[in-house]
């Protein structure tokens, strides 16, 4: 059995990208992560097979983003951040790819739920199989919520093809 240690140093940057989808601010990001490794810490004696480990996560990591999203929106604390990012000319190429990720992760975050959820699983590179049993959905749906997702960020950027 791993131990937290080799789980969150395995799984870290996952977890933080999931969460990026749905929180902007980044202390609040913090938040979710510190609440996905305390919720996995809880769960450690329960947790099996290291190959499991990954959809697992991503499950429980996605249910607590969703949570926290749905507790937000009956509190109403503060109304969402529209900025567009500045389209100004890349200084160089690492800041062009940086703004193209910014500009993703802000199309992904601005996807329906349902959409953003696949999307957000699928850019972590786990399969639409298993996308699907996170979700609880059928394969079929996962592939058609993942085909409209990539429609609406192809439109976010510009791209009508």
């Amino acid at each position: 059995m791993l131990s937290l240690e080799e789980i969150v140093g395995t799984y870290a940057g996952m977890v933080r990208r999931i969460a990026t989808v749905y929180e902007r601010h980044p202390d609040r990001v913090d938040d979710l992560v510190q609440e996905v490794w305390l919720a996995v810490w809880q769960a450690l004696p329960r947790l099996g097979k290291a190959e499991k480990l990954k959809p697992y996560i991503a499950r429980m990591t996605q249910n607590i983003c969703v949570t926290h999203v749905r507790r937000a929106l009956v509190r109403k604390a503060e109304p969402l951040d529209d900025t567009v990012p500045d389209a100004a000319v890349p200084v160089d190429e690492a800041t062009d790819h940086a703004r193209q990720l910014l500009r993703l992760t802000e199309a992904v975050r601005n996807l329906p739920e349902p959409l953003k959820a696949v999307a957000g699983l699928y850019l972590e590179d786990i399969p639409i199989k298993d996308i699907a049993h996170i979700l609880g959905i059928s394969e079929s749906n996962a592939s058609v919520r993942l085909h409209r997702a990539k429609t609406f960020i192809r439109m976010a950027f510009g791209d009508d093809s």
